[in-house]
């Protein structure tokens, strides 16, 4: 179950299957991709995306505001999560 939510950092944040550096990377996610987070492990979270499953760097993440999380799915299209800008309050 997902525990919690963070996004991308960096325009190429790799996703290993173990949780360390020589690992090997299952996968790449742009920046701002959201990442659902099922645990952490030091300074590692175990997370899933929209295409793979496996651990991040936590410094190669950010969260966000809640609330800014947005879904869109098209017809015979995969869902994809995209992240809202934040509204600039006066």
């Amino acid at each position: 179950m997902v525990q919690s939510h963070l996004y991308a950092r960096l325009e190429e944040t790799r996703v290993f299957s173990i949780p360390a550096e020589h690992g090997e990377p299952v996968c790449t996610v742009g920046k701002g991709d959201w990442l659902g987070v099922l645990t952490f492990h030091g300074d590692w979270a175990n997370v899933i995306a929209t295409a793979c499953e496996g651990w991040v760097k936590i410094s190669e993440t950010e969260s966000r505001p809640p609330f800014h999380l947005h879904i869109q799915q098209g017809e015979g299209k995969p869902i994809s999560y995209v992240n809202s800008p934040a509204k600039a309050t006066s």
